[in-house]
């Protein structure tokens, strides 16, 4: 083998050599051929506990799948900066799915994937989120990688149709291959042709290869065709479905809202994260709804036995009452026929015992009623307070469920009120729509759970320099539309100001590393007659111009 000294050289000879062996570009692979081919020795690996597993087992005797299995497992239960669980099983799947009929290639991948893990570089505490972009983990996104390879290396016009030619395959095997999943047969043919891709050579069996893809593109179009058809037709049913649930709900208060999200989801084109935050919040109401609802039945049961005891107690007086009238009348005729003092003593005495019996009677009959009233009342005070509740918990379906601000169906309702009051009052209306800067690159960077931290971080510390009449709403994403009632433009701009200068002094903690995050802001005063619609649309355009102006500031709407 020559020699090279040029570092151009070697990296283009690099390129050729991943190719010849059909090795995927990853950055170890790219690193070990490197040093290979420039006589060099690669960096020292780390101690052992804590070194990464071999680059390749090949030539080396049989494969340490105890040893894999080890490291994987270790390196899975670390915690590792910008590698989270998610990525980590959704890359571990990825490369089982696409290379478990290949056991030697498979201990490769996985090698590559654990390394991958390890070496993954530490991200130094209090850098700010809008620093360099990140490159993408290699391992996680083959297709990346190629293409920052060969960005970052030149290559000669000779070695262009291979860096193509790869670069095609693994987007056909790691892009189109996984998301067919439901589909085997489609999957299974991408992933022939993307093996067909690689070993295509001459013109002619790049043609048969173009024939191919054109096959399977039709192939793939007409699946789409079908599954839109049948997603819009289960749109649709679901959608007379809940109109008709709807209408048939009347007075039914506690069901209303959620048909109304319902309503909200399925009348704009579906997204998977609105799905799952609406999932999430019904899971919650249904199960208040469902105890509140078992307790209300209860009290509603105690209310029912309480006037069937009563019911029952005026039936008994009722007789006792008439039972001792008949006595009465016993008595004075017993009276009128004797003349004996001696029998009208005891007459009288039974008369008395009677008296004294049937006034016990009374008391007792007495103090159970009022008993009963006392439960009856009690029943009804428990009934008033879970309806409350149960009120209070089905409001819950217009909060975010994340940030605990109003959701979009909140929002309009919010807004429906302060617009009557502006028009009766005669009062300013301002709304301002804010977007965290670099949003994309925080959740790129640190994972989508430091995203959420990082959502509910921004709620909390503007909710502290906000007015207590002023109200937030999450209006989709990073993005919060923030109604301002009896305010004018320049007090709408100071207040929104003064947002981000407390969202300045209060950093966002998260793995214990201070990270910085900013907003721009767009504001709008609200025209005479204007809705809330056309309010949001010129806020948004404001936002953009915040945006183009270099972020983090605030901008007033024309």
């Amino acid at each position: 083998m020559p020699t090279f000294t040029n570092p151009t050289d070697i990296a283009r000879e690099t390129l050729k050599a991943l190719a010849t062996r059909r090795i995927a570009p990853t950055p170890e692979n790219y690193q070990a051929i490197y040093h290979e081919i420039a006589g060099t020795a690669p960096p020292a690996r780390q101690p052992i506990g804590e070194q990464t597993l071999p680059l390749k087992s090949e030539g080396k005797g049989e494969a340490n799948w105890a040893e894999l299995i080890r490291e994987l497992i270790r390196q899975w239960d670390l915690k590792q900066s910008g590698v989270t669980a998610s990525r980590k099983k959704e890359g571990l799947g990825r490369v089982l799915s696409n290379f478990a009929k290949d056991p030697a290639l498979l201990h490769t991948k996985l090698q590559a994937l654990v390394g991958s893990w390890g070496e993954k570089p530490a991200i130094q505490a209090g850098v700010p989120v809008d620093g360099p972009e990140p490159v993408e983990d290699a391992q996680a996104s083959p297709v990346a990688a190629t293409v920052e390879t060969v960005a970052n290396v030149e290559i000669s016009l000779a070695d262009v149709p291979g860096a193509l030619r790869e670069m095609l395959a693994l987007t056909i095997q790691t892009g189109v291959a996984p998301r067919l999943s439901q589909f085997p047969e489609l999957s299974d043919e991408a992933i022939l042709l993307a093996r067909q891709v690689r070993e295509a050579r001459d013109s002619l069996a790049i043609q048969g290869v173009a024939k191919k893809l054109k096959q399977f593109w039709i192939k793939l179009e007409l699946r789409n065709d079908s599954d839109a058809q049948v997603l819009d037709g289960l749109v649709q049913l679901l959608r007379l479905l809940v109109d008709n649930i709807s209408e048939l709900l009347l007075d039914d208060k506690w069901l209303v809202g959620q048909m109304a999200v319902i309503q909200d989801i399925i009348s704009q084109p579906l997204d998977s994260r609105v799905l799952y935050d609406a999932e999430r919040s019904f899971k919650e109401v249904i199960f208040k709804q469902g105890n509140l609802k078992h307790s209300l039945m209860e009290a509603r049961t105690t209310i029912k036995n309480m006037m069937a005891t009563f019911i029952d107690r005026m039936s008994e007086m009722s007789a006792s009452t008439g039972e001792y009238h008949n006595k009465i009348e016993s008595y004075a005729a017993a009276i009128s026929k004797t003349e004996d003092i001696n029998q009208l003593n005891l007459i009288l005495g039974d008369l008395m015992k009677d008296t004294r019996g049937m006034q016990l009677d009374m008391i007792r009959s007495r103090d159970e009623l009022a008993l009963a009233h006392k439960q009856v009342k009690d029943a009804e005070e428990k009934i008033r307070q879970l309806e409350i509740e149960l009120n209070q918990v089905s409001e819950l379906v217009h909060e975010d469920h994340l940030t605990g601000t109003l959701n979009r169906r909140g929002m309009e309702d919010a807004f429906g009120r302060e617009l009557s009051r502006a028009d009766r009052l005669k009062a300013p209306l301002c709304v301002s729509l804010l977007d965290i800067d670099h949003f994309k690159r925080l959740n790129d960077t640190y994972g989508h759970d430091a995203g959420d931290e990082a959502l509910v971080h921004l709620v909390r510390v503007t909710k502290e320099a906000l007015r207590p009449t002023d109200v937030i709403a999450r209006f989709g994403g990073e993005e919060f539309v923030i109604i301002l009632p009896d305010t004018g433009m320049d007090e709408a701009v100071k207040v929104m100001t003064r947002v981000q200068r407390h969202l300045t002094k209060n950093f966002f903690m998260h793995d214990n590393q201070r990270l910085l995050i900013t907003f721009s802001a767009g504001v709008a005063l609200r025209n005479a007659g204007e809705g809330s619609e056309s309010m949001i649309s010129r806020a948004d355009r404001a936002l953009y111009q915040a945006k183009e102006a270099g972020r983090n500031r605030v901008v007033p709407a024309d």
